[in-house]
């Protein structure tokens, strides 16, 4: 199809890498309008029925659209483009401005399930909706609404992260804290060897040069466990046994040109103080002067700040102390 000179102008602003593409929508919206060349006013028809800006008709014309405008009048939907979204939902007649995957393991009988998530994620609802969350997040937004603006969250029922928390605004995982009973005595059955995918677990005393007194010795190496708490599942003999079931908690993962995987904002959380963790982010999304994505607001704050808020309303002895720590002092406590 021919182009005329200010259309082929037009398409020559176009990043070079999206040309070929946009030529090719550009011409089809052209052909269905019967025409033969294409015209300056098929391109911004195009650019504004495929990317919500552009030209749009009025009662009163054809109408320059600026996509940041915030003026109703010139025949804007400020949520035309979220709407596009698979995951567009309305909560309370305003678009739904957070989403919160989770995994399957409930619904398919995972064998690695370590506790069900459908509970959390129903907090986590109910407390943003009583917060009005979407409509203050909205509120600070000028122009159209993109789907990168609203907060993803991600809970997986096991280290596995089969919903990919680690990539997602605000992560969680399930985990099971293992530690070995000196009062019951190991058989040798391997079960644990076997079941550990991270080689963290040690046996010594399994052969008679190296037994003393015939005792077995079990050690867990923590630097290496990922608390998925199959060696403790499958011990017949309950040496290894779990201590508790907690959670992971990541922030400031994402996609895109520069991905990057969340940092961890605490390591052995129970529930209230994951959604005390989802609170602080909030918190700091919606007090935020310039409104940006959620992982660049916790590379410009910093991890450590997202801790330290954390930290204000916990027990004063934790706050100095490791992820290890804590957890070696909940499994002794």
């Amino acid at each position: 199809m021919e182009w005329d000179e200010e259309a082929s102008l037009r398409l020559g602003k176009i990043p070079i890498f999206v040309q070929r593409m946009a030529r090719s929508k550009i011409e089809k919206c052209a052909s269905e309008k019967g025409k033969s060349i294409v015209t300056l006013e098929d391109v911004e028809d195009a650019k504004a029925g495929f990317m919500g800006t552009g030209s749009v008709k009025s009662d009163k014309g054809v109408i320059n659209v600026d996509p940041f405008s915030l003026d109703s009048k010139a025949g804007e939907d400020k949520f035309e483009i979220l709407k596009r979204s698979k995951e567009y939902e309305e909560e309370d007649g305003y678009p739904a401005m957070y989403t919160i995957e989770i995994c399957r393991g409930e619904d398919v009988e995972c064998p690695f399930l370590i506790a069900g998530i459908k509970g959390i994620r129903q907090k986590m609802r109910d407390w943003l909706r009583e917060i009005e969350f979407s409509k203050k997040l909205i509120s600070r937004i000028d122009g159209k609404i993109l789907p990168h603006q609203r907060l993803k969250i991600a809970i997986a029922s096991c280290p596995n992260c089969c919903s990919m928390p680690q990539i997602k605004d605000f992560g969680v995982h399930v985990r099971a804290t293992v530690s070995v009973d000196e009062d019951f005595e190991c058989n040798g059955c391997g079960n644990c060897l076997r079941a550990c995918k991270e080689g963290a677990i040690r046996i010594t005393g399994m052969s008679n040069e190296q037994s003393e007194n015939g005792k077995k010795v079990v050690t867990i190496n923590y630097d290496r466990c990922v608390h998925c708490g199959l060696c403790a599942e499958v011990c017949p003999t309950g040496t290894i046994k779990t201590d508790k079931k907690c959670f992971r908690v990541m922030i400031g993962g994402k996609l895109g040109r520069h991905p990057r995987f969340a940092d961890d904002l605490t390591g052995f959380a129970d529930e209230s103080e994951v959604l005390k963790a989802l609170d602080v982010c909030v918190d700091a999304l919606l007090n935020e002067k310039k409104e940006k994505r959620f992982g660049e607001l916790v590379r410009k704050i910093g991890i450590e700040e997202f801790k330290r808020r954390l930290n204000e309303n916990r027990d004063p002895s934790r706050e100095q102390m490791s992820d290890k720590e804590i957890v070696h002092s909940e499994m002794h406590n």
